[in-house]
């Protein structure tokens, strides 16, 4: 049975159908791509909110590339070594969806997963990797999951609401948040800013308790031009290049970067 919940007032949703439902009536229609649309539009700041098409392009066909795998790997370790029979698993911001279908794919098919995400693009996109997942348009400050059903919830550069992940995981459930530390991508600010600067991260910290915490780095290779410039594409980094600086698009064949991240294990 799915965790699924009416974003409207809370109460489970059961399907029925093609539809699902509400004891308090509202219904919402599976989409012919196998999606749910959970969004409301109270909760849209724009006709079309998330990431754009063209980056989310970009991003599914560099993910698809393994270059980043080793982060998927920490995650997938620790819950692997927590591993419960069976798990209710949400992954937060799940863009087009790579992360969410690797994870089943190496978890296993013994949990429920749900990949949530505000770009109805994305979504879309993400049904074609695994029909089975409950893919879901939803916004994060209004989870449609039901109280305290969560196992896990995973948040991969994405921004959380803290009060949702108290109020969506169980008592022993966890949050693994994955945030970029100052040299992420280093090599690639160099390249497209005078200056880099550095921003403090107090803000994506959260007031739980750290069941662990960790840094975690790591240099990559991308020989190929096109992975170089599709991992550009899915930073914001790309669409603040100055027009002046576009010529070194043309530098970004055989590439090192720097993988910097911080992997924060949360119990609420």
């Amino acid at each position: 049975m799915n965790q699924l919940a009416c974003p409207k007032c809370h109460k489970p949703l059961m399907l029925d159908g093609k539809t699902y439902k509400c004891e308090d009536h509202h219904s919402y229609d599976i989409s012919k791509r196998g999606y749910i649309n959970l969004l409301l539009n109270p909760d849209k700041s724009k006709n079309n909110p998330g990431d754009s098409k063209e980056s989310l392009i970009a991003r599914k066909a560099y993910l698809n590339t393994g270059h980043y795998d080793p982060i998927l790997n920490e995650v997938v370790n620790y819950i692997k070594a927590h591993q419960k029979e069976h798990m209710e698993i949400l992954d937060l911001g799940c863009g087009e969806g790579y992360y969410t279908y690797r994870m089943k794919q190496l978890l296993g098919n013994d949990h429920t997963y749900y990949g949530l995400d505000i770009s109805k693009e994305a979504i879309n996109m993400a049904t074609r990797y695994d029909k089975d997942i409950h893919w879901i348009v939803g916004n994060s400050k209004n989870i449609p999951i039901n109280d305290h059903s969560l196992d896990v919830i995973t948040a991969l550069f994405t921004v959380v609401n803290k009060d949702e992940i108290v109020r969506t995981l169980k008592e022993d459930g966890y949050m693994i948040h994955v945030t970029a530390n100052r040299g992420h991508l280093i090599e690639i600010k160099h390249l497209i800013y005078d200056e880099v600067k550095v921003k403090s991260d107090k803000f994506i910290r959260l007031p739980f308790e750290v069941l662990e915490s960790y840094d975690f780095k790591k240099t990559i290779s991308i020989p190929k031009r096109e992975d170089a410039l599709n991992l550009l594409k899915m930073t914001p980094h790309y669409y603040h290049i100055k027009k002046e600086k576009r010529s070194v698009l043309d530098t970004l064949q055989g590439l090192d970067v720097t993988i910097d991240l911080r992997i924060t294990v949360y119990r609420p």
